[in-house]
């Protein structure tokens, strides 16, 4: 008697896992979820974190103008043209090694990027200036020049929206890397 509710309760299983739920077997959809399951415990751990320091200009004592970075705290109030430079910390906390990775960074609203100031730290860097939608080396737009020509010139500083770290190289576990870059408040 114990065996049949035992093949009952496999048939009942099996049945439910061949029934459609949205169009997915759900056998489909467990199956989907233990792989997702299995990847996710695969991936190397990066943890990011992002600190936004402000440019000060100070004399020493000799009156000589030096440049200090104070980081930001949430009573920092910033004023129309500061320099803030943004530094996005990349730890790879896991036991393997990530590989491809790509950093990407909006420049704020109410900013506009300091072309030249993002360092590659050995990646590959890119720009975009249409929202994060596409990205190239050296943003183009198109200008209409006063004899109503127009051609492609490289895209001013208010038309970039992100910046891209893209890294061939991969990063050993426990290891880190820093990017930075410069905007300037509108």
């Amino acid at each position: 008697m114990k065996r049949n509710f035992v093949w009952v309760g496999l048939g009942i299983v099996a049945t439910v896992a061949m029934f459609p739920i949205d169009g997915t077997f759900a056998a489909a959809r467990l199956l989907d979820r233990g792989l997702a399951i299995a990847q996710n415990l695969n991936q190397p751990k990066v943890e990011l974190r992002l600190i936004a320091k402000q440019k000060l200009m100070r004399k020493d004592a000799h009156g000589k103008e030096q440049v200090a970075w104070n980081e930001l705290t949430k009573d920092t109030i910033v004023q129309k043209g500061t320099i803030l430079r943004f530094q996005v910390v990349a730890k790879n906390t896991g036991d393997r090694a990530a590989e491809k990775l790509v950093i990407t960074q909006p420049v704020p609203k109410g900013t506009i990027y300091a072309i030249g100031t993002a360092i590659p730290s050995g990646a590959e860097l890119s720009y975009s200036i249409d929202g994060g939608k596409t990205f190239s080396a050296n943003p183009l737009v198109q200008m209409t020049l006063p004899d109503g020509r127009t051609e492609m010139q490289p895209a001013p500083p208010e038309a970039y929206s992100h910046v891209r770290w893209t890294y061939a190289k991969s990063i050993a576990p426990k290891k880190g890397l820093e990017m930075t870059y410069d905007v300037s408040v509108r």
